[in-house]
């Protein structure tokens, strides 16, 4: 789908098909994984990229929070290959490799894939053999925007089995469940919206800035805090109602007092 109104204007609009443009944007990237890493991270980061590299793969980036400068005490270090797996048991740091064939990515690119989006705008490439370059290319020109209601589907399963979860009293998997939940919920409401997500450390602030409250406090709740058992059960009733209204009422969406 093409991209509803934006409030405002992206770094991605840029003529990725400039040698010049493209060359500014690796050097830039590459500076910036670099300094948004720990010395540690930085290592396996190089041992991923030169495994991924001697299987052939076409391109690698971090992306995620790292990619973002905005890591919390739950994040992994994420990184996107196109190309084959690498084998990673053995590093030290929490790793959380996506890796599928450039076909792949195409094919969920155009079908409103917003993970392989948020890589391309947010991501800090490190090596691309003419994959990324080409399909940040096709969004900017044809202005692919990811399917909101891919998000708001995947809603609707995540906070099903979240509350299953917290019935079995469980905490630390009803947080985990809960907060993926909410901030899919999150994600659908930004995207139908006209807004990109960011990480998920950003995501509250996102949220608030459109007017949710409810949700914005029970998804910092879920990143910076130690909620209990009722309040996750109240922030599954908060994503449950954001999900149910149409994207602009969404935004005001708020639990009775």
């Amino acid at each position: 789908m093409t991209s509803p109104t934006r409030t405002k204007a992206s770094l991605i609009d840029q003529n990725w098909r400039s040698d010049a443009v493209w060359a500014a944007r690796l050097a830039s990237d590459r500076a910036r994984a670099a300094h948004n890493q720990t010395a540690a991270q930085r290592s396996v980061t190089a041992t991923v990229l030169e495994r991924a590299l001697s299987q052939g793969a076409e391109a690698v980036a971090l992306t995620g929070s790292t990619a973002r400068n905005r890591r919390t005490a739950i994040s992994d270090l994420d990184i996107h290959i196109v190309g084959s797996r690498p084998r990673f048991e053995d590093l030290n740091e929490g790793l959380d490799l996506y890796a599928t064939s450039a076909d792949v990515l195409w094919e969920r690119l155009r079908a409103g894939d917003d993970f392989i989006q948020w890589t391309l705008r947010f991501g800090c490439i490190l090596v691309d053999h003419d994959v990324f370059r080409p399909a940040l290319a096709e969004i900017v020109e044809t202005g692919l925007w990811p399917d909101p209601q891919r998000k708001r589907d995947r809603a609707k399963e995540l906070l099903a089995f979240a509350e299953r979860i917290i019935a079995t009293g469980d905490l630390d998997a009803a947080q985990d469940q809960t907060r993926a939940a909410l901030t899919t919920a999150a994600r659908w409401l930004l995207l139908a919206n006209g807004e990109f997500p960011l990480s998920r450390d950003e995501l509250s602030d996102q949220v608030l800035d459109l007017g949710c409250f409810d949700l914005a406090a029970a998804l910092s709740r879920l990143i910076h805090a130690d909620p209990t058992l009722q309040e996750l059960a109240t922030g599954i009733e908060i994503g449950r109602l954001v999900i149910s209204l149409p994207p602009r009422r969404a935004r005001r969406a708020a639990l009775a007092r």
